[in-house]
């Protein structure tokens, strides 16, 4: 076990299951389940003041998750990935199985959609499982800097298509009515298009 630990020693497995573990209402019983959690050991076996020791390495849960910048390449569990998350670069079926993907609110398959193994193009010649489980392996700063980055990107690019798109409509030689409703409608498919990401 190390001296201290940070929000980069935490997997995006271990975040998911924390959300967990944090619903536990008694303080003793929470700070047991974190610990196991983190540290993977049978914390109720060490004698009290060991205990206490391993506690006060969980101090930094209490700290502001830190901002990182998303990685261009990253290294999990001995395999090499790049990340394809630049909004023009990515193709007709990384979007699809992206906005699939967000129903399930499973941030390692979503993440699959834009971490992909080097030497490969998305879901060509590799096994997605693999990748989701290296995901679920990588700091959680790390994939949610990567997930940040990609919904940033398409909110503005959603707002610019919903702009243009409406200039464009009420330039056009149509009766009022048939406007609003061409308007309605780019306003409607936009805030589909971002509610998988909020």
């Amino acid at each position: 076990m190390k001296e201290k630990y940070t929000w980069n020693d935490v997997t995006l497995a271990q975040f998911n299951a924390l959300q967990d573990v944090m619903k536990i209402e008694d303080d003793v019983e929470k700070a047991i389940a974190l610990a196991e959690l983190m540290f993977g050991e049978n914390i109720t076996e060490l004698p009290v003041a060991e205990f206490n020791s391993v506690v006060r390495k969980l101090k930094f849960l209490q700290e502001e998750m830190p901002n990182t910048v998303p990685p261009k390449k990253l290294e999990i569990n001995g395999r090499k990935y790049y990340t394809d998350c630049l909004l023009g670069n990515i193709s007709t079926a990384q979007y699809v199985d992206f906005t699939n993907h967000s129903k399930t609110n499973d941030t390692a398959k979503i993440l699959s959609c834009f971490i992909i193994p080097e030497g490969h193009k998305y879901n060509d010649g590799y096994d997605m499982q693999q990748v989701i489980g290296d995901i679920e392996e990588m700091p959680v700063p790390t994939a949610f800097s990567i997930s940040f980055f990609f919904a940033r990107q398409f909110s503005k690019f959603m707002g610019i298509f919903q702009t243009y798109s409406i200039r464009r409509i009420k330039k056009l030689k149509l009766p009022k009515p048939a406007k609003e409703a061409m308007i309605k409608a780019v306003q409607y498919s936009t805030s589909l298009a971002l509610s998988p990401i909020s």
